[in-house]
């Protein structure tokens, strides 16, 4: 009777650890399961499980490779010294012609306010920037010699410029627009010359 006892005591705590182990088994492929699912579930989250560093995070619907190709190519722009203006216009700067382009009428407030900036770009000139709608803005540079509009051009996200250089780019590179989206978005450079503008040279 004792070694019956015995026994079955023996059999029992052999049956609790069976029963221990084949729960920790159960636990550990449940929380292998569950990260399955949740990878599967999150594209992005699974892409970067299975890449173990990421060196920035993943941004729906930009193009870093063609930002960096914009950057690039307007920096070579900038660094080439073709464009460099060696005297700046020191002498009195004239008002605004109000007859030299018919528009003026309309933006004469804004035109006339942005002349309070002097001198501001290729040696003797005023641009001006002023908004013509959504995502549009127009630059008017102004001869302040004389106080005549010279040109102008229209761009969708403002200018880049210099008082002491002709080179003028429209939509400066910005990594935060989606540039396959955005069809009048990309850079463009411009060389102003004889008080006009004309496409830069490619590089």
């Amino acid at each position: 009777m004792r070694k019956y006892k015995q026994t079955t005591m023996k059999l029992s705590k052999v049956y609790l650890l069976a029963v221990a182990l084949a729960f920790a088994a159960c636990q550990q492929d449940t929380e292998r399961n569950e990260e399955g699912s949740l990878a599967e579930t999150h594209p992005k989250l699974e892409k970067q499980l299975d890449n173990k560093s990421v060196s920035e995070p993943i941004t729906e619907g930009r193009n870093p490779e063609l930002y960096q190709r914009y950057r690039i190519t307007m920096e070579e722009y900038q660094s080439s010294g073709n464009y460099v203006v060696g005297d700046i216009y020191r002498g009195r700067l004239a008002p605004l012609d109000a007859k030299s382009q018919s528009e003026i009428s309309t933006q004469s407030n804004a035109l006339n306010e942005g002349l309070k900036q002097g001198v501001n770009f290729a040696g003797k000139y005023t641009v001006v920037t002023v908004n013509c709608g959504t995502n549009c803005r127009m630059h008017y540079v102004i001869d302040r010699e004389n106080g005549k509009i010279a040109d102008k051009l229209q761009s969708s996200h403002g200018a880049k410029y210099s008082p002491d250089s002709r080179l003028f780019i429209i939509n400066p590179p910005d990594p935060n627009i989606n540039y396959q989206d955005c069809d009048n978005c990309a850079p463009e450079a411009y060389i102003f010359e004889n008080g006009n503008f004309k496409q830069a040279p490619k590089n």
